[in-house]
């Protein structure tokens, strides 16, 4: 546990803690760092299969949309206790999770990457065109959860110190992953899988537990945002949101914990700056990723690395 806590993390912690007090911090851009926050979060739990299993995951989104919609079915009807929200999306996602998990890790590469694509584009079209949970429109106009009591998470501001303490959690989980056996057979995993299954170990089983766990992670993280955004509709599924957070792994840097946090930061602001002032924004954003790829193939984080001599390593 000891080599989960790390000094830099608890003041970046920290210095996200205080950026409200800051003048300019207005609601606006209170959102904006909750959207940051909450897709850099995301990035990260993808980043546990990506960058230290090796599988890409095209249906994260469906993970996504699947608890920002157990979350809004529950507030629609009156039960606005988050912890209610929390379980129920976690049993939803995990569940679903389940079954993506058995079929997908049967496979390798791009066969992996096919199936929770299909999945996900199964359950997208299910919410799109089932009346049930409002079609195209979605669940709309959901109240905000309480956290305890009469207590409401219904202001931008108790909003973004919710997802704060998500991302402190989700970060905390994910680094005593990696830095335990469990995260070095991961990496055994992505370097050589054949030889961890000569080793002894049981590959499926650890891609279907690591799969599990990042999907758990994104589907909490889908529970938050029906209380910031009051609806859940099955845009949130679709397959170009699971390219995103791929961007955003890639942005930040593969095999990194902080990495993917510091690519959502960067993709949800760049992306709001580059939208305001023209139509075309994922042009911009396209030419961004391979200017990266071909220049900074480490991601914004290996930027640290460089100018601090070290070599890149898999647990930062």
């Amino acid at each position: 546990m000891s080599r989960a806590f790390s000094w830099r993390a608890v003041v970046v912690w920290a210095l996200l803690a205080l950026l409200p007090a800051l003048p300019f911090m207005s609601k606006f851009y209170l959102l904006l760092a909750f959207d940051a926050l909450l897709f850099g979060t995301i990035a990260m739990s993808l980043d546990l299969l990506m960058g230290y299993t090796g599988l890409v995951s095209f249906g994260h989104a469906a993970f996504f949309g699947l608890g920002a919609y157990a979350s809004a079915v529950l507030l629609e009807r009156g039960i606005v206790s988050l912890w209610a929200c929390l379980l129920f999306a976690i049993l939803v996602v995990g569940l679903y999770a389940l079954v993506v998990s058995f079929f997908a890790t049967a496979r390798r590469g791009i066969y992996f990457a096919l199936l929770t694509l299909i999945f996900a584009e199964v359950v997208y079209t299910f919410f799109r065109y089932t009346q049930t949970f409002g079609g195209s429109d979605g669940i709309q106009g959901v109240p905000s959860p309480r956290l305890i009591g009469d207590f409401a998470i219904d202001t931008p501001l108790r909003n973004y110190y919710l997802v704060l303490v998500y991302l402190g959690l989700a970060y905390l989980a994910c680094r005593v992953l990696v830095t335990s056996h469990f995260g070095r057979v991961l990496v055994a995993i992505r370097e050589n899988e054949d030889r961890a299954r000569f080793l002894g170990y049981n590959v499926q089983r650890y891609k279907m537990a690591v799969c599990m766990i990042s999907a758990l992670l994104t589907g909490v993280g889908g529970a938050l945002y029906p209380g910031r955004s009051a609806f859940a509709t099955p845009d949130l599924m679709l397959w170009t949101v699971s390219g995103e957070f791929i961007i955003m792994v890639m942005i930040g840097g593969l095999g990194t914990l902080a990495g993917p946090v510091v690519g959502g930061v960067f993709f949800v602001l760049l992306q709001e700056k580059v939208s305001s002032y023209v139509d075309w924004y994922f042009i911009v954003i396209g030419l961004v990723l391979i200017f990266i790829v071909l220049f900074m193939p480490r991601g914004l984080l290996g930027i640290r690395d460089l100018l601090g001599g070290r070599r890149w390593r898999t647990t930062a």
